[in-house]
C-alpha cells in the first residue's frame, strides 16, 4: 500500500512534477522502445494532449467531468489526435486496483457517449500496477498488460479517424510484402492475389505481436521490466510516497 513519507497535505503533487514523470514515460518507455507506431508523430506535431485529474481524499474526478472536460479539449484542439487522461491518486484510493478503475472507464464510455456531438475515441487503460497473472505465460497479449504499466492510472484516448489512417497504411504494407514474397515463388499465383486477397485488419495485433518479438523475451525483455521498475520507483520519490 502507498502511504505519505512527509506531509500528508501535500497531496496532490505539483502538476508539473506529474506532467515530467509521464512525459519520461511517453519518451523513455512508449517512443523510446518504439511500442506505439504513431506516439512520436502525434507529440512532435503538438496533436498529443495530457489533462491531468487528480484525485483528493475529497473529491473524485467523475465520469461526466472528464468526458466534459475531454469535449472542451478537443473542441479547442481540433487537430488532438491523442489524449491522454492523467489520474494520480492518492494512498488507500480505490483506484490502485486495476478492475476499479477499469469500471470508470466504463462509466466514462458511456458519458462521452451522450455528448452531442461526441467525437469518436478509442479508448484504454493503463495502470501502474497491471501484471501478468503467475499462472498465464508471456504471449503477444498478455505483454500488453507489461506494457500499459504508467506511472498513474491514465486512459488513453486515440482519434478513431488517426487509428483508421494508420490501419490501412499497416494493411497496405502488409499486403505488399506478402506480394513481394510469394512473386518470389510463382509470379501467377501472385498476379492472381493481388487481384483478391485482402490483409488482416487488426492493426492491435500486428502491434502486440512485433512488441512481443522486440521485448518478450530474454534480456530484452527483463530490460523493459527493469525501465518499467525505476520509473515508477522514481514516481514514488518525486510525489512523496513509497511502499508501506
Amino acid at each position: 500500500m502507498l502511504c505519505p513519507v512527509s506531509d500528508p497535505l501535500s497531496w496532490p503533487p505539483d502538476e508539473a512534477v506529474i506532467q515530467a514523470i509521464h512525459d519520461r514515460y511517453q519518451r523513455e518507455i512508449v517512443e523510446g522502445l518504439n511500442l506505439c507506431p504513431f506516439a512520436r508523430r502525434s507529440r512532435e506535431q503538438g496533436r498529443v494532449h495530457r489533462p491531468v485529474f487528480a484525485a483528493t481524499n475529497a473529491h473524485d474526478p467523475t465520469p461526466l467531468e472528464v468526458a466534459q472536460q475531454l469535449g472542451e479539449l478537443v473542441h479547442t484542439n481540433r487537430d488532438a489526435e491523442i489524449v491522454l487522461l492523467t489520474f494520480p491518486i492518492p494512498p488507500g484510493h480505490a483506484w490502485h486496483r486495476p478492475p476499479a478503475f477499469e469500471r470508470f472507464l466504463t462509466a466514462l464510455r458511456a458519458e462521452w457517449s451522450k455528448l452531442p456531438p461526441p467525437r469518436e475515441f478509442y479508448m484504454v487503460s493503463f495502470h501502474p500496477r497491471l501484471e501478468v497473472p503467475p499462472d498465464r505465460s508471456l504471449t503477444a497479449d498478455s505483454l500488453v498488460s507489461v506494457l500499459r504499466r504508467s506511472p498513474d492510472p491514465v486512459i488513453q484516448c486515440v482519434d478513431a479517424e488517426l487509428l483508421d489512417r494508420v490501419r490501412k497504411q499497416a494493411q497496405q504494407t502488409g499486403r505488399e510484402r506478402m506480394l513481394r514474397e510469394l512473386e518470389q515463388q510463382d509470379p501467377a499465383l501472385a498476379a492472381l492475389f493481388a487481384r483478391s486477397i485482402s490483409a488482416d485488419p487488426e492493426l492491435s495485433g500486428d502491434i502486440a505481436r512485433q512488441n512481443f518479438a522486440a521485448h518478450g523475451r530474454g534480456e530484452a525483455h527483463a530490460a523493459l521490466e527493469r525501465a518499467i521498475a525505476a520509473l515508477l520507483l522514481e514516481r514514488d520519490r518525486v510525489y512523496g510516497v513509497s511502499e508501506d
